[in-house]
């Protein structure tokens, strides 16, 4: 309940989020998650870091990212028109029991699609063999999802999808104690999405129409120790067309609406903050010659503003973006990418509304993106580097303002042989404060110093076994970030995966996964987990070693 995303070390609350369409960003509490998604659901994620187009929707400051949820032609196989699947896994380190099943099928353009999950365990130990208090996994997640498409090409798709975390946590969600104390306390969690979509599914000549309504919401009930309720919800509103010019060309249109209030309530007291947005936007995508793409774009947008005092704040703004890729000879490319994006006025979080503001002084926020890069892909071997560099201006905190900014590189590489691949990424990226010190408390729903981090992964499939194998790595280089501000250095940290599965050809319906997750036993806490840096904190420990069994049917 308190995981986050940050992109370029930039927290998700910055960045244009959208779950099938529909904005999301109702933040709540910064000791807990802004957008709580189960990856079950997922079918795809597309992360514009920095530089995002204008129609990813309004207040993508420092990038955007679209989550897509799995549609019936994902899951049919064989060309069947109807279909379903059932899974169990255990872990052994929290003794989690995790079961999801999905029924789901067409019939002459209709579409209908049942999902539901559920998960209960223990508190997990990490390496050092200490149960953290209040991990336990106890959560449902919930899909539904209906859809007509026409014989001409159009489809009308409406969604539902629900996720609630109903069980003791941490009593700072993200953190595992405060001054060697680790007690818990509950954490009522609902989150929920509503989604309607209609469009063609295939882009083709000059009415290409799209239209998105839906809603989003975050709701925190946490009955110690003040009864308190909070509420965030958006509503959402596009129309687009894409005209395609000729084919790689297309210029997109369209307007959109966002309406969203956060609401507190607890035994003594009630608060509420709301904004608007109504916005225009045109993104062209071009390939002028083969070797080169380029895609630009703009905003106009009119926010609105209400403070929990009944002050009303109007700014208006514009944005812009630009990017361009060319093929420089067969295999390597270079890139490039510009925004400047107006961001308005952000809610504050709920939990933060006790406070005494005075919003007279509030400006729009504004940010500025830099972007480049090089890569490089051929005959199975790919390889990248890219730099980049994020400032923003007049970032709300409170009832003021700050300026902050983030900038990194990062190197990639690989090869892929067909019947398997290895890929590995090093990435250092960093933040600063202007005229504030350098810690976590002041990087709330800012940012993550990450520093130095290391992924990789390995995996062959052994078609005459049916089996393939995999590890991967997960390591985070010495943090030295907040020496500078009187703190020490933080540990640094490897971690080791491996996994085996098994999908026999002669029962296609059947699949085994075999993990161990975390082998060497490290204790440690993710680079991204707040106040590592404090000796007054002991921070949100991840799991020890850890097997996990997997079993699943399909039809």
């Amino acid at each position: 309940t308190a995981q986050k995303v940050f992109v370029n070390g930039i927290d998700e609350n910055n960045l244009a989020v959208s779950v099938d369409g529909v904005q999301q960003g109702n933040r709540i509490f910064h000791h807990t998650s802004t957008n709580y998604i189960d990856p079950a659901l997922l079918k795809a994620v597309r992360v514009d870091p920095g530089v995002a187009p204008a129609d990813a929707g309004f207040g993508a400051l420092g990038g955007s990212i679209a989550y897509e949820t799995v549609d019936v032609q994902d899951l049919l196989i064989n060309d069947r028109n109807f279909g379903a699947f059932a899974t169990l896994s255990y872990e052994t380190n929290g003794n989690t029991f995790t079961e999801s099943a999905a029924a789901y099928g067409r019939y002459e353009g209709f579409e209908l699609l049942g999902f539901a999950k559920f998960a209960n365990g223990d508190d997990y130990e990490n390496g050092d063999g200490w149960a953290v208090p209040g991990t336990a996994a106890d959560f449902s997640s919930l899909l539904a999802k209906g859809a007509y498409e026409t014989g001409t090409g159009y489809r009308f798709e409406l969604s539902a999808q629900q996720i609630v975390d109903d069980a003791l946590r941490p009593y700072r969600a993200n953190i595992g104690g405060l001054n060697g104390t680790s007690s818990t306390r509950v954490y009522d969690t609902t989150r929920r999405n509503f989604s309607f979509n209609f469009g063609k599914e295939e882009i083709e000549g000059l009415w290409n129409p799209k239209v998105v309504v839906g809603y989003s919401e975050n709701s925190f009930k946490i009955p110690e120790p003040y009864s308190s309720e909070s509420t965030g919800g958006t509503w959402t509103a596009k129309a687009e067309n894409v005209f395609e010019i000729s084919e790689g060309n297309t210029v997109t249109t369209g307007v959109d609406f966002l309406s969203q209030t956060s609401d507190y309530i607890d035994t003594s007291s009630a608060y509420t903050e709301k904004g608007s947005n109504v916005g225009g936007f045109a993104q062209a995508r071009l390939t002028p010659i083969d070797r080169l793409k380029v895609s630009f774009g703009g905003r106009a947008d009119g926010n609105h503003f209400e403070g929990k005092d009944g002050t009303n704040l109007d700014n208006f703004g514009l944005s812009g973006n630009a990017s361009a890729e060319v093929e420089v000879f067969k295999g390597l490319s270079v890139n490039a990418g510009y925004s400047n994006v107006f961001g308005g006025i952000d809610l504050e979080e709920t939990f933060e509304y006790w406070r005494t503001w005075d919003y007279s002084n509030l400006e729009p926020v504004r940010s500025d993106n830099v972007t480049a890069g090089v890569k490089y892909e051929n005959m199975g071997l790919f390889a990248g580097a890219d730099v980049f560099n994020t400032r923003f201006f007049d970032y709300r905190d409170g009832a003021s303002n700050i300026d902050f900014s983030s900038w990194g590189y990062k190197l990639s590489g690989g090869y892929n042989w067909g019947n398997g691949f290895l890929k590995l990424s090093y990435a250092d990226t960093r933040l600063s404060l202007a005229d504030t010190a350098f810690q976590s408390y002041y990087l709330i729903n800012i940012g993550a110093p990450v520093g130095q981090i290391i992924s990789g992964e390995i995996a062959h499939t052994f078609n005459e076994y049916d089996l393939t194998l995999g590890a991967t790595l997960d390591a985070a280089l010495a943090y030295d970030g907040f020496v500078s501000s009187g703190y020490g250095t933080i540990d640094p940290y490897t971690v080791v995966n491996a996994y085996a599965e098994y999908k026999p050809e002669q029962f296609e319906f059947l699949s085994l996964r075999l993990e161990a997750n975390n082998i060497f036993d490290q204790t440690y806490s993710d680079r991204a987990t707040y106040g590592a840096e404090y000796d007054s904190i002991t921070p949100l420990y991840e799991p020890g070693r850890s097997f996990r069994l997997m079993a699943k049917l399909r039809y």
